[in-house]
């Protein structure tokens, strides 16, 4: 081979090794590219399964909440209530709660054999229910053991609310995160789950049938009679309702359609803007609301504040309302009202109203439950004394005082009862309403009263 041909030969060498280094840095940038992208959206996928795994416990967490204070609810009022419809009822609920409860907590339950004391304690309280639920089925009734067991219950799940309430104000801080608090093993959050662990609590053996539920019937406006109202009218009674001019500019519209047809009124007032809702047959006052002054204190006292919202609904054609219930929160309170025949509370026919703190001024009422159950009733006449009445109550409460009332029911009925009040463990022990049928002598319902972090509620 001559010189020009071997030169020719490397020149072409060269050339293939050049074009060759050329390729692979070009693939290699394709593959750093590649990678780069890949980690990219990687990265952003984590993200984004980050923030969704975040929402779920987020809503697991305050379902979680939810369904606790429910149980812990219907578990405290079994260890007073003594008649078998009322147990049967508390019994459902607790099973209920319990079932949801358990859902909660399998969110945040890291143990993946299912051994997890913390939803073998959730689920032994809803076994237990049911377990109870059925021995009354079968006409039996509770055991010492049986009653023993359920003020333990109540005590533990007590328990396990208030701390699970104590973490709300570490979990609604801007910079918590779930995921990032589950991975420590002692983060508070865990430690609280960890409490459910040291719950101890005797179960028997348990046979039961499933749950049972219950269906409400559809509500209709007993209240509402009378033909269509114009604008114009609704207009006069909107001025009314907010004790301004009849002339006032009050705009309206069409507040649409759900179980009866209404207008919807906005009006500049001297306290701001204010909002009616009126009924367009007969033209019934629904509902009005004011901006509230929670600036200046409180300076009147509950009884004046009941007053005033009973001069109120007079003034506006509510007759023979009686001030049942009363609650102070950021300066405002919240009265309920209800019609009374003959002395006898008629708590369906109920309203709500809303009383500045700081000047007496109503500043708000709403009045769906008038509007769906009052009518002309006949009343039913007692058939057992208050004294028997009294004998239907758990001895664990001490009563103070009763008065009769028409009380709903299940289903949309109602029922003549006698309302006892009475405190359970002393004279700052919690505190109940409990409802006797006057006529069968059964209890129908027990009510616990909660002075929660929106003033007195009932539960």
């Amino acid at each position: 081979m001559d010189q020009q041909s071997i030169e020719k030969r490397e020149r072409t060498k060269t050339t293939i090794i050049i074009v060759v280094i050329a390729l692979l840095a070009v693939l290699s940038g394709v593959f750093v590219a590649l990678y780069v992208t890949a980690k990219a959206g990687k990265t952003a996928a984590d993200e984004r399964y980050r923030a969704y795994a975040e929402s779920n416990y987020r809503k697991s967490y305050y379902a979680l909440l939810y369904n606790v204070d429910g149980l812990e609810g219907a578990a405290d009022k079994l260890t007073v209530a003594s008649g078998k419809a009322l147990r049967q009822e508390y019994l459902s609920d607790v099973s209920s709660y319990a079932t949801a409860a358990a859902e909660n907590m399998s969110d945040f339950t890291p143990d993946e054999g299912g051994d997890s004391k913390i939803l073998k304690f959730i689920n032994q309280v809803g076994d237990f229910a049911k377990y109870l639920d059925d021995k009354l089925n079968k006409g039996g009734s509770f055991s010492e053991e049986d009653e023993r067991t359920l003020r333990e219950i109540a005590a533990a799940v007590r328990d396990v609310k208030q701390s699970l309430v104590a973490l709300s104000e570490e979990v609604e801080q801007g910079d918590f995160s779930f995921v990032d608090t589950l991975r420590q093993k002692d983060s508070e959050f865990t430690k609280t789950l960890r409490s459910f662990e040291e719950k101890e609590v005797d179960y028997p053996s348990m046979i039961y049938d499933g749950p049972f539920s219950d269906a409400l019937s559809d509500k209709t406006p007993k209240a509402l009679s009378g033909e269509t109202i114009s604008e114009d009218r609704c207009k006069e009674i909107a001025a009314k309702i907010l004790e301004i001019p009849k002339n006032s500019e009050i705009s309206v519209k069409d507040g649409g359609k759900n179980i009866f047809e209404t207008y919807d009124c906005e009006v500049q007032t001297a306290s701001g803007v204010a909002y009616v809702t009126v009924a367009k047959q007969g033209g019934f006052p629904v509902s009005f609301s004011l901006p509230e002054d929670k600036q200046n204190g409180v300076h009147i006292e509950s009884s004046d504040a009941e007053r005033y919202a009973e001069n109120y609904l007079a003034a506006i054609g509510f007759d023979n309302m009686k001030a049942v219930w009363a609650s102070l929160y950021d300066n405002v309170y919240y009265i309920n009202l209800a019609c009374t025949r003959d002395g006898v509370i008629l708590y369906p026919d109920l309203v709500k109203v809303k009383v500045g703190g700081s000047n007496g001024k109503i500043v708000g009422m709403e009045c769906l439950n008038y509007i769906y159950n009052h009518e002309e009733r006949t009343l039913e006449t007692p058939v057992v004394t208050e004294q028997e009445a009294a004998e239907a109550i758990s001895e664990y409460i001490a009563l103070s005082s009763c008065r009769l009332a028409v009380v709903p029911t299940k289903g949309g009925g109602e029922a003549l009862t006698y309302e006892f009040y009475g405190i359970k463990g002393g004279e700052n022990g919690d505190k109940y309403f409990v409802y006797v049928d006057a006529v069968s002598g059964e209890e129908l319902k027990i009510m616990r009263v909660l002075d929660g972090e929106r003033g007195l509620l009932l539960q």
